[in-house]
């Protein structure tokens, strides 16, 4: 896992297909390193459930501590998972999060909804334009202003790059265009 301030991925992010959207809570704030471990274990036992591998999984995982109660938690996104029933995998990701730790442990998973805006949600910290509005929350959990990927996220957008350059010089043979040549030089 890679974590990086990614401002310029939040719209890359928007070009994958996730199939989950969620936000895990502790009934008891663990130390940074702990949650993450936690969240990360998350992972892997959706892994299982879907029975892929946990490399193939693509995830982007963000912490926050709340507005209200300022109370800690991640708000994460799971894609790769080839999973027929996302609403069943949401359930069943709840379910393991309260049974991996106990009660006062909330997760609230939902089939990820592209209309619902969900990578702007969780890369809202990554906006420069709205940096100032978010400056309270973002300064209330030194780990706010970041979005851990995994490996496979950056695969998958350099597989998307690499598609839309192809596809991109692919028209510009069509129309007679050169990629090479300024299109004033073609004139």
């Amino acid at each position: 896992m890679q974590r990086y301030p990614l401002d310029s991925y939040a719209y890359s992010l928007a070009r994958i297909r996730w199939d989950v959207f969620g936000t895990l809570t502790f009934r008891s704030v663990p130390s940074p390193k702990k949650a993450y471990g936690r969240a990360w274990a998350l992972m892997r036992q959706a892994a299982e459930l879907v029975q892929r591998p946990y490399s193939q999984l693509l995830i982007a995982l963000r912490a926050e501590c709340g507005e209200l109660t300022g109370r800690f938690h991640f708000h994460f996104l799971l894609g790769g998972t080839q999973t027929r029933n996302a609403i069943t995998l949401a359930h069943q990701l709840e379910h393991r999060w309260f049974g991996m730790f106990g009660q006062g442990a909330i997760s609230k998973c939902r089939p990820y909804d592209r209309s619902r805006a969900g990578v702007a949600y969780v890369t809202k910290c990554l906006s420069q334009g709205t940096w100032g509005a978010n400056r309270y929350e973002l300064g209330k959990f030194n780990l706010a202003d970041t979005v851990t990927l995994s490996r496979s996220v950056f695969r998958v957008i350099r597989s998307l790059d690499r598609m839309g350059a192809d596809a991109a010089a692919r028209m510009c043979e069509k129309d007679g265009l050169s990629m090479r040549k300024p299109l004033a030089a073609q004139a």
